[in-house]
C-alpha cells in the first residue's frame, strides 16, 4: 500500500514537472515573439553642431600680407586712390571690431617676409614695391606654405613648453585665439598657379573647416601689369571713370562669422562699392524643416505619439501610412530660405536630396526596395526666387511593416552655384585689358565646386517618423 502510495506521487510529481515545462516554454516562446513584433523605435539623434555659424571670435590674431610686386606699384600713383584709402582700414576694423583683436604684417612676391607697423603705413610709397628679392612675382602659395609652418612651430611651441598633463577645462570655442589670414593682391595667378593655390586652399582650410573669403575693389591705377606670361602691360586708369579702374582683392582666410564681419565693418567704413564672396558650408541663415512649413498630406495621417522625439524638436513630424495604400505624399509649402550675406547664389532647379533612413520591422513579408528608395523628393521654385514647395512621394507598398526614421537633407549640386556677374565683368578672358583680372572665373568657380564637394553645404534638413501598420 505504501509502495502504491508512492508511486502515485512520483506520477503526479512528474505530471506538473511536465506541464511546467510546457508553460515555461510557451511563455518564452510568446515572449521573444512578442519582443519581435514590438522593436524599438529608431533613435532620432539631431546633432546640428556643425552647421551652426556662431558668433565672431572673442581672440582674433590677424595676419595681414601685401603683395610687394612691381604690379601692384600703379596703385600708389600721386593722390589718394581706392587701393591707398581700404590699406589705411585693414588694421583699424580689426582692433576695433574684436574684443581682442591683435594685427602682425606681412610684405610677399617671390617669398614671404615679416614687416613693422611702420614699414605697413609707408605702403602708398612707390619704395614699398621696389624690393628686388621681391617684386619680380607674385607667389600666394608662399603664404599658404608659411601659415602651415607658423601653425606647426606654435604646435610643437605648446607641446615643449607643457610642464605637466592637465585635464582642460570646457571653454567656449569662440573664446579659442582664431586667425584670420588678409591677402591684399591683383589675384593674378597663370594656369598652374591656379591650380596649386586652390589645391592649398582646399588642403589647408577647407577640409579643415574653415572657410575662404575674396572681396573685390575697383582703384585707380598708373603703372605695368606683370605676370602675364608675354609682354607686360602699361595700362593707366581714366580719373573719374571706374569701368577703367584696376581691380584689385582681399582673399581672407578663417572662420566664416570672423571673415563676414571683417567685410561688413570695411563696407561700413566707405567701401560699399565692394564685391565680396565667401566660399562656405553655411547658406542659409536658419535650416528649412518641416516646423515652417505649411504641410498637405495624400494617404498618410499626422500623428503625435509614435516617438517622443517629437517633444525635443518641432522641425521633427510624425506620420501614419493610410491601410493598403499603395503610395502616399507628403508636401511642405512655403519655405522661404533667407541667404547670408556674402554668400553666393544658386540655382533652385540644382538642389539634390540626401536620404537616410533608420527603421524596424514587425512583418516578414518580402521587401522590394530599401526603405530610402521608397521615399523621392521633388523640389518647385514657388514666385520669386527664395520659396521652395517640396514634395514626398513615398511608395508605401514597398515597405514591410514598422516604422521607419527618415532624415532628408537638400544641398545645392556641384554646379548649382551662379557665378556672380561682376566676376566676369571683371575677368581678363583673352583679351589683354589691365583693367581685368587673369583667370578670376576660373578662381571662383574652382573654389565653388570644391566647397560643394568637401563641405556639401545645405539649406533643408526634413526628420519625419512614418509608421506602416
Amino acid at each position: 500500500m505504501l509502495v502504491q502510495k508512492m508511486e502515485e506521487k512520483k506520477i503526479k510529481w512528474k505530471t506538473r514537472l511536465l506541464l511546467f515545462s510546457i508553460h515555461l516554454c510557451l511563455f518564452i516562446f510568446l515572449t521573444s515573439c512578442n519582443r519581435g513584433e514590438t522593436p524599438e523605435i529608431p533613435e532620432f539623434q539631431d546633432d546640428t553642431s556643425d552647421l551652426t555659424l556662431g558668433d565672431i571670435s572673442d581672440r582674433l590674431v590677424a595676419r595681414i600680407y601685401f603683395d610687394a610686386t612691381l604690379s601692384m606699384q600703379g596703385f600708389v600713383v600721386p593722390g589718394s586712390t581706392r587701393y591707398t584709402q581700404i590699406c589705411r582700414y585693414l588694421e583699424s576694423v580689426i582692433v576695433s571690431g574684436w574684443k581682442n583683436g591683435s594685427v602682425d604684417f606681412f610684405r610677399f612676391g617671390e617669398q614671404v617676409e615679416p614687416i613693422d607697423r611702420n614699414t605697413y603705413l609707408n605702403l602708398a610709397g612707390t619704395g614699398f614695391y621696389e624690393d628686388s628679392r621681391i617684386f619680380r612675382e607674385t607667389f600666394i602659395q608662399k603664404i599658404i606654405d608659411h601659415e602651415a609652418q607658423l601653425t606647426h612651430d606654435e604646435v610643437e611651441e605648446s607641446a615643449a613648453t607643457e610642464e605637466k598633463i592637465t585635464i582642460p577645462e570646457e571653454t567656449d570655442k569662440n573664446d579659442k585665439e582664431s586667425p584670420l589670414v588678409v591677402i591684399v593682391t591683383d589675384l593674378f595667378q597663370d594656369n598652374r598657379d591656379l591650380t596649386v593655390l586652390v589645391t592649398q586652399l582646399k588642403e589647408q582650410y577647407i577640409q579643415k573647416d574653415l572657410e575662404v573669403g575674396l572681396l573685390g575693389i575697383r582703384s585707380e591705377f598708373d603703372g605695368t601689369v606683370y605676370d602675364l606670361g608675354e609682354a607686360p602691360l602699361p595700362y593707366r586708369s581714366t580719373p573719374g571713370n571706374p569701368e577703367t579702374f584696376r581691380p584689385f582683392y582681399l582673399l581672407v582666410l578663417g572662420r566664416h562669422a570672423d571673415i563676414a564681419h571683417y567685410f561688413d565693418r570695411l563696407i561700413a567704413n566707405g567701401f560699399s562699392e565692394a564685391k565680396t564672396i565667401i566660399f562656405s558650408q553655411y547658406l542659409v541663415k536658419q535650416l528649412l524643416s518641416f516646423e515652417e512649413a505649411n504641410i498637405t498630406t495624400e494617404n498618410l495621417h499626422i500623428r503625435e505619439s509614435i516617438s517622443r522625439a517629437h517633444n525635443r524638436n518641432p522641425r521633427l513630424k510624425q506620420f501614419q501610412i493610410a491601410t493598403d495604400s499603395v503610395s502616399a505624399k507628403i508636401s511642405a509649402k512655403e519655405l522661404e530660405y533667407v541667404l547670408l550675406p556674402h554668400t553666393m547664389r544658386f540655382d533652385n532647379n540644382l538642389v539634390e536630396a540626401s536620404v537616410i533612413t533608420k527603421h524596424n520591422l514587425t512583418s516578414e513579408t518580402q521587401i522590394n526596395r530599401k526603405p530610402e528608395e521608397c521615399l523621392e523628393m521633388e523640389s518647385t521654385l514657388n514666385e520669386g526666387d527664395s520659396e521652395l514647395t517640396v514634395d514626398f512621394s513615398l511608395a508605401s507598398d514597398s515597405l514591410k511593416s514598422g516604422i521607419y526614421l527618415y532624415e532628408v537633407t537638400l544641398s545645392p549640386g556641384v554646379d548649382a552655384f551662379q557665378i556672380p556677374e561682376w566676376c566676369s565683368e571683371w575677368d581678363m578672358g583673352s583679351a589683354r585689358d589691365g583693367a581685368r583680372t587673369l583667370n578670376l572665373r576660373n578662381f571662383v568657380q574652382n573654389l565653388s565646386q570644391i566647397t560643394v564637394r568637401t563641405r556639401k553645404p545645405q539649406i533643408a534638413q526634413f526628420y519625419c517618423y512614418i509608421e506602416k501598420k
